[in-house]
C-alpha cells in the first residue's frame, strides 16, 4: 500500500497535533515549518480534517487548530478515509478495477478482497495515540544511538 503525499502530510499533521495537551491549539505556520509541509497544501488538508470532525478550529488570539477528540479515539482508517476516501474497494464491486469491462477471475477477486480486508484491519487497529507514541519512541531511539567521534 502506498500513501499519497496528501495522506502522509495529513498523518504527520495529526501526529504533531497529538503532542499538544488536550484543548491546546497549534498554528498552521508552525506545523508547516517544523514538518516541511507546504503551507497552502496543509491548509486544504486541515480543512478536510476539520470538515470530517477530526479537528476543530478556534478563532482569535490563541486560536488555531486542535484535535476534536482524544488521540486514543481516532483510528488511522478514519484519518485516511477523511483524506483519501475509502481505503478498500467498495463491497459488491465487480472485478479489481484494472480490467476495464472484463470480469475478473474469482481467484483474483478473492485475493483483492482479502488484501483489502487485511489493510483495513491494520488501519483500524492503529490509533493516532499509537502513531504519536511510535513517532516519539523512534525519535528517542535515534537520539540514544548517536555516536560521537573525536
Amino acid at each position: 500500500m502506498r500513501l499519497s503525499k496528501k495522506a502522509e502530510y495529513g498523518l504527520r499533521a495529526l501526529i504533531y497535533a497529538a503532542r499538544f495537551p488536550e484543548g491546546t491549539t497549534f498554528q498552521i505556520k508552525d506545523l508547516a515549518e517544523k514538518n516541511g509541509i507546504p503551507k497552502k497544501f496543509l491548509e486544504l488538508i486541515l480543512l478536510e480534517l476539520k470538515n470530517t470532525g477530526i479537528l476543530r478550529s478556534r478563532r482569535g488570539v490563541g486560536g488555531g487548530y486542535l484535535l476534536a477528540r482524544r488521540p486514543e479515539s481516532i483510528r488511522s482508517s478514519e484519518i485516511l478515509r477523511a483524506i483519501e476516501g475509502p481505503v478498500a474497494p467498495p463491497a459488491g464491486r465487480k472485478g479489481t478495477g484494472n480490467l476495464g469491462d472484463e470480469e475478473a477471475s474469482p481467484a483474483v477477486s478473492r485475493l483483492v478482497k482479502e488484501a483489502s480486508e487485511a489493510i483495513e484491519s491494520v488501519l483500524d487497529r492503529w490509533t493516532l495515540a499509537d502513531l504519536s507514541r511510535e513517532e516519539q519512541e523512534s525519535t528517542e531511539r535515534k537520539r540514544r544511538h548517536v555516536m560521537y567521534f573525536i
